[in-house]
């Protein structure tokens, strides 16, 4: 009988484990659809579909949160509220595990949109860069402008504009599909500076 009990616990298990699979590709799929729709009433329907698979579970993992977060903050809509609501999703899920280096990007994200920069910072710092770059070089280059942009807003300039220097080099190296909009750096840099100008002669569409 105990064997016979423990291969129906083993058994469970394996269905349990195969049905937590399943949702999780639904769950992916519905997001992957949600975030490349361009009509405003079906991405609001897609949203209500990802939020309704969510709700049903008892204790959402981290990559879970980090879909509900993701999908607060790409909504079109009501933004204010929806990224306060996505900074708290996705603060959970980085404290569920803090190997989510995605959902700490994210939460630095929110603080940066909120121009907490000091916050945004500390969060940018704590994302595991070379894990970043394994899985989107681009994404690794844009991290390393946007926390050149939170020290050069923070006043430290020197480190923002060491920073900007980096991505230039990147950018030198970098096939043009990985090329991301220098926005940031932009921003914060004059016209006349050597990285602009350099940066300008690789990326020609830039004013």
């Amino acid at each position: 009988m105990k064997s016979s009990s423990n291969s129906l616990f083993v058994y469970l298990d394996i269905v349990i484990n195969l049905m937590h699979q399943a949702y999780k590709k639904i769950l992916l799929s519905k997001y992957e659809d949600f975030e490349l729709e361009d009509k405003p009433e079906r991405k609001i329907s897609l949203r209500f579909e990802i939020f309704e698979i969510l709700e049903q579970l008892e204790k959402p993992d981290s990559d879970d949160l980090h879909i509900w977060g993701l999908t607060y903050y790409m909504s079109d809509d009501d933004k204010e509220h929806h990224k306060k609501l996505a900074l708290e999703k996705l603060l959970r899920a980085y404290e569920l595990d803090a190997s989510n280096f995605l959902a700490c990007l994210y939460v630095a994200h929110c603080f940066h949109d909120k121009g907490e920069f000091e916050i945004a910072l500390e969060y940018y710092e704590q994302v595991s860069q070379e894990r970043l770059k394994e899985f989107q070089v681009w994404r690794y280059v844009k991290l390393l402008e946007q926390i050149g942009f939170c020290n050069y807003k923070l006043g430290n300039r020197a480190v923002g504009r060491k920073q900007f220097q980096e991505v230039l080099e990147w950018y030198k190296k970098l096939p043009e599909e990985d090329f991301a909009v220098p926005a940031e750096m932009m921003e914060c840099l004059p016209d006349n500076d050597k990285i602009v100008i350099e940066m300008k002669e690789i990326e020609n569409y830039l004013p």
